[in-house]
């Protein structure tokens, strides 16, 4: 169309969008753009300003230009100005300029594949696409094969680039710059873009100097900041059940308490009630005795003491018990004894006082193992490997030559010693993960075969396979309480199975590429995953929807595991960085910054004050899981027969104590820590 049709145009919607009808009426039938407006609009597929959610005069602009210009060979020059521009500002406000970098050169690239400029399109990868290999090698893999048309209509990358808004977080003054740019340019293919796929979350405040370029990197969760925050913010059942082993250890704790202070007071009672004369009697005695030396019999020596000498580990400040909305077994008597009697015996651990860690080295698995798990006590180490075998050594069991045999146990041997070991087959496929039961006598192992399959640790045979998958498995986890288990799927879906079904209970559906990693928290009520969209989703199992995402990473998340509390959980990402989150706030309270490789295993230790993890580096981690407590939780309950005074004083506390959380969150504080100790292996990556 020509400038006057296209000026027209934007009077006419300007019209349609203040709801003079009349005069759009009008202008229409005199200019005669009925006609014309339906065919432009049919050919080029532009939607009017009521989808765009800038101001009146932002949207004339946008849509005067962008109808105008049609050839999408335009936003690539515009592209490499904005590029310029934002690689040579001031390094205060780049990192946050450059996060917009990516967005716009996925969209350039689309609009020209999607256009038929498949040669433009494979200029304009091989120019800029080195600027975001570093933190978007995966996404620009999938969009580097990209030369059709119908490529972009079918391809699962592209598709999430524009079905869903790209989030980001920008201060004020940085947003402020980049629109100022981009209209004193004219670049409105780049403001069109920006208006259209990005959904910029504007912070007030300067940026902050200690964020790095993959802190900054954009996610894509499908919602809006605004939306997001909203949906976040739904109350959660974050305690603990009754019959959880943490609950039962406290309650037994108190109960042993009571007795001890129970004694003591009959004791001194008893002390109380003797008479001066006796108490001289007995210290007559006693002197005599000390005189005589080693003339009298010893007495029996003192009964041993049933209670540890050192601190014991369990939750200090337990979270509220709850009733949980899933049925849950009762572990077996023999299983629920044997796990209270090892929390019983549990060395706190903490920053000052650190674990030691011993290694189950795999020989000659170089390029077969996959995955790798222990029972509870140690006595039974399985392994995955890619020939699709599981094999499981017992560590406790004596092979049957060497059975009337007494070989004393060499630890500097330089041969290892013969370890009976049971071969489970079935499998067709590689198989990715293996987790043993809480009980110990289930082992589940998945494989890219599409099955699932339960072994039986007595029998040793399998006793099921599980259906409902069409993609390869890449995790599976029990539940705390054994007999429901999880899986993650090839297939972006999340699905949960109880022994006694072969089919799923529940469908996990919601994230933008495959599910890597999956987790239970403490009550049974959640499940956590993990996937390649780089974010973690929070399901509910009661009703299976998903109650918080939780998105930060800039690598796909690799592993997941929640604190014992289950007030937080931790997630680490391919590129080496744990995240701790608070559930509650649903925000990132802590950074892990250490191991330069992926992250292939987490586990909480001694009680939760210390975190673990085991990864590509060939390291095993030690850090601080300690988070210290908000403002707000730290407030005491007032009663409500107290004084006015009182009440207004708490309500005073309660507000200041909330204002300073909100502040605490809009600065986006972030606890950075690096680890306490490091252990390496032999060259071996750790499972």
């Amino acid at each position: 169309p020509s400038e006057n049709d296209a000026l027209d145009r934007v009077v006419l919607r300007y019209l349609q969008r203040r709801g003079y009808r009349n005069a759009a009426g009008v202008l229409r039938t005199e200019s005669g753009l009925a006609k014309r407006l339906a065919e432009a609009d049919a050919a080029s597929g532009m939607s009017v300003a009521s989808a765009m959610g800038a101001d009146a005069a932002i949207s004339d602009h946008l849509l005067y230009h962008a109808e105008a210009e049609t050839d999408p060979r335009g936003a690539a020059s515009g592209y490499a100005t904005l590029r310029e521009w934002a690689q040579n500002s001031l390094d205060m406000y780049k990192s946050e300029l450059c996060r917009v970098l990516f967005p716009m050169f996925a969209h350039v690239l689309l609009d020209l594949v999607k256009k038929g400029y498949a040669e433009d399109a494979r200029e304009f990868y091989a120019t800029h696409h080195a600027d975001h290999m570093r933190l978007y090698g995966e996404d620009l893999a999938a969009l580097s094969a990209l030369s059709d048309p119908e490529h972009v209509l079918t391809d699962p990358v592209a598709r999430k680039f524009l079905d869903n808004k790209v989030s980001l977080k920008m201060t004020q003054y940085s947003f402020e710059l980049l629109v100022k740019f981009l209209h004193a340019q004219n670049l409105i293919s780049m403001l069109a873009v920006l208006n259209a796929h990005l959904c910029v979350e504007v912070l007030k405040g300067e940026p902050s100097p200690y964020e790095d370029e993959k802190e900054g990197s954009v996610v894509i969760t499908g919602r809006a900041p605004e939306a997001q925050r909203k949906f976040n913010s739904i109350k959660g059942r974050w305690g603990l059940v009754d019959s959880c082993l943490e609950i039962e250890r406290v309650k037994q704790f108190r109960k042993e308490s009571k007795e001890k202070e129970k004694e003591a007071a009959a004791k001194a009672r008893e002390e109380a009630k003797k008479s001066k004369k006796q108490k001289k009697e007995e210290a007559a005695a006693a002197e005599e005795r000390d005189a005589a030396g080693g003339d009298e019999e010893m007495e029996d020596a003192p009964e041993k003491k049933t209670e540890a000498e050192y601190p014991v580990a369990m939750l200090e400040d337990p979270p509220n018990v709850i009733k949980g909305k899933v049925p849950v077994p009762q572990l077996d008597y023999d299983a629920f004894e044997e796990a209270l009697e090892d929390l019983r015996w549990r060395i706190r651990l903490s920053k000052d006082v650190l674990p030691t860690v011993a290694f189950f080295t795999f020989t000659h698995a170089h390029g077969l193992l996959i995955c790798a798990d222990a029972t509870g006590d140690v006595k039974h180490v399985a392994g995955g490997f890619s020939d699709s075998v599981v094999r499981v050594w017992h560590l406790e069991e004596e092979d049957e030559d060497d059975k009337d045999k007494e070989i004393p146990v060499d630890r500097d041997a330089k041969t290892p010693r013969s370890i009976p070991m049971t071969e489970f087959v079935g499998h067709s496929a590689p198989v990715q993960q293996v987790a043993f039961s809480p009980c110990g006598k289930f082992l589940l192992s998945v494989s890219r075969d599409c099955h699932v399959r339960v072994w039986s640790m007595e029998l040793k045979i399998c006793l099921c396979a599980y259906e409902g998958h069409l993609h390869p498995i890449w995790d599976v986890q029990w539940s705390p309480f054994g007999h429901y288990f999880a899986t993650a799927c090839h297939d972006r879906v999340a699905r949960v199975y109880a022994m006694d079904a072969p089919f799923p209970r529940r469908m996990f559906v919601g994230h933008l590429s495959n599910v890597d990693c999956v987790a239970w928290h403490p009550n049974c009520n959640y499940v956590a995953t993990g996937s390649a969209d780089r974010t973690v989703r929070l399901w509910d199992m009661f009703d299976g929807e998903c109650v918080r995402v939780f998105a930060g990473h800039a690598a796909g998340v690799r592993a997941i595991v929640f604190a014992p509390d289950g007030r937080t959980i931790a997630s680490a990402s391919d590129d080496g960085r744990i995240c701790m989150w608070d559930l509650r706030r649903a925000s990132c309270v802590i950074s892990y910054k250490g191991h330069v490789g992926p992250v292939y295993s987490m586990d909480f230790a001694g009680g939760g004050n210390l975190l673990v993890s085991g990864g590509a580096d060939d390291t095993v981690r030690v850090w601080d899981a300690t988070v210290p407590a908000d403002e707000v939780e730290k407030l005491k309950e007032v009663p409500a027969d107290a004084d006015a005074a009182t009440l207004a004083a708490a309500a005073a506390a309660a507000a200041a104590a909330k204002a300073a959380a909100d502040a605490a969150a809009a600065r986006r504080e972030v606890i950075r820590r690096v680890p306490l100790e490091t252990f390496p292996t032999k060259n071996t990556p750790v499972f």
